[in-house]
Formats: structure tokens, C-alpha cells, sequence
């Protein structure tokens, strides 16, 4: 039998142990906690890193959990859960949200005419996961954004949104080119029939400097989506249902 002293030594380890799997199993959803003392950053951040290292050389799409509160975490979250790949899909308990895995990808900024297929086919994958007629995809403007990281968010619509797309249909379903009058931050709005390359389109609204991108699926019928090219504020807490943030 072993000696009692020997016992509780053993016990401690294993319990410290498991303490630790906790702690890094928690990282995203206490970051709250990790906000309340001067060292905010490193905090949040060391267990992001931990966990997205077991993932650094997996497939290009990597599934990743997300706390719900990683809003008031500090800026570099995404970008330390995303490397090395095409994308990450994020979110908990359920994907929201499209994350760019290379670290040029800041935000709407850098999108030009030389990488227009590479954000097309990230705003497709957010377009997989969500693309119901109850759906919106949304991207945020420079300035109106906390993370770093170029990201999608694919949303169920709210009361505003579901009216907003309903304004929307009445002025573009049956008309031609670029509408607009009505529609928040500026906005300009464009049906376009089928599955469309939505940041190639809105390119076409006038240059997507200063403006944030939304998509409409199953718009007009279900004939295709409508394309809302907005400026220099985000409509994202708005138009789409935010989860309540895990505690």
C-alpha cells in the first residue's frame, strides 16, 4: 500500500492537471476575465495560441469553437486562431463566422483586383453555411470592426434585417443597376440572379474603400441574392440576431 504522504502527492498532480485542461478548455469564454487585469492581452491571447497550435497544419476549411464573448477580447483573437490555411469556420455552440487563415487578409481594405476570387470564395463558404432566404452574410467597414483579421459573419436575420430586405426587394427586383435611397450608411443595393461572386459584384457599386459588403440569399423569389454595398459605419448588430455572450 502506498504511504499516505506518497498518496496525496500523486492525487494533487492529477488534480492540478485537470485544473489545467480546464483552464485552456475555457480560454475564449473567460476572456471577460482576462480583461479585468493590466495584462488583458496575454491573457486571452496565450490560450488562443495553445489551442490554434494543434491545429496549424490541418486542412485548408478548420472547424474552431469560439465563445460568444470574444468581442471584448482584445484585438489579434481571430488572427491567432486562423494560420496557415484558406479559412476557419468560428463559432460556439454553433458557426457564425467565416475567418481568413492568411495574415495579409486585414479586412475589407484588402481586397483589390488582383485577390477578388480568393474574398469571393470566402464570402461562398459563408454563403454554404447560411443561405436561406432568412440568412444574411455581412462583412464591416475599416474603423467599424474590433478584429484585426478579415472575417465574415453569417447570421439569421432580425426583425430589422427581415425589413430591410423587404425594402430592398421593392426598389431591386425588377430593376436594373444600382439602387439607392432608403438604405442604412449610404447604401447602395443590386439584385443579382444565381450564386454571384459578391465582392467582384460590389465592386461594381463604386469601389468597396470604407464599405462593408452584405448578401442577401434566396432574395426576390429565391431567384438569386441582393447585394447591399454599405459605407463607413456597420449595420452587423442590426440586421442579423447576435447570440448572447456565454459567461
Amino acid at each position: 500500500m502506498l504511504p499516505f504522504v506518497l498518496l496525496v502527492r500523486i492525487v494533487g498532480c492529477i488534480l492540478l492537471a485537470c485544473s489545467a485542461d480546464e483552464e485552456l478548455g475555457a480560454g475564449l469564454s473567460s476572456d471577460d476575465e482576462c480583461l479585468a487585469g493590466e495584462q488583458s492581452g496575454p491573457c486571452a491571447l496565450n490560450a488562443l495560441q495553445l489551442r490554434g497550435a494543434e491545429a496549424e497544419n490541418s486542412e485548408d476549411a478548420e472547424m474552431l469553437e469560439l465563445a460568444n464573448n470574444w468581442h471584448s477580447a482584445p484585438d489579434g483573437i481571430l488572427a491567432a486562431r486562423c494560420n496557415g490555411r484558406s479559412y476557419c469556420v468560428m463559432g460556439s455552440p454553433h458557426p457564425y463566422m467565416i475567418v481568413s487563415g492568411h495574415s495579409d487578409a486585414i479586412g475589407m481594405e484588402s481586397i483589390d483586383g488582383g485577390n477578388l476570387g480568393y474574398y469571393d470564395s470566402l464570402m461562398g463558404a459563408a454563403w454554404s453555411h447560411c443561405g436561406s432566404p432568412s440568412c444574411v452574410l455581412v462583412t464591416n467597414p475599416k474603423g467599424f470592426r474590433s478584429q484585426s483579421r478579415f472575417h465574415i459573419h453569417f447570421r439569421q436575420q432580425s426583425g430589422s434585417g427581415r425589413s430591410l430586405k423587404q425594402h430592398m426587394e421593392a426598389k431591386v427586383c425588377k430593376a436594373g443597376g444600382w439602387q439607392s435611397g432608403g438604405f442604412p450608411c449610404g447604401g447602395k443595393a443590386k439584385f443579382f440572379p444565381g450564386h454571384v461572386g459578391a465582392f467582384s459584384a460590389a465592386e461594381g457599386a463604386g469601389g468597396l474603400h470604407g464599405a462593408g459588403v452584405s448578401v442577401w440569399p434566396g432574395s426576390c423569389g429565391g431567384s438569386g441574392a441582393i447585394i447591399l454595398v454599405t459605407y463607413h459605419c456597420s449595420i452587423e448588430h442590426s440586421i442579423g440576431i447576435v447570440p448572447a455572450r456565454s459567461r
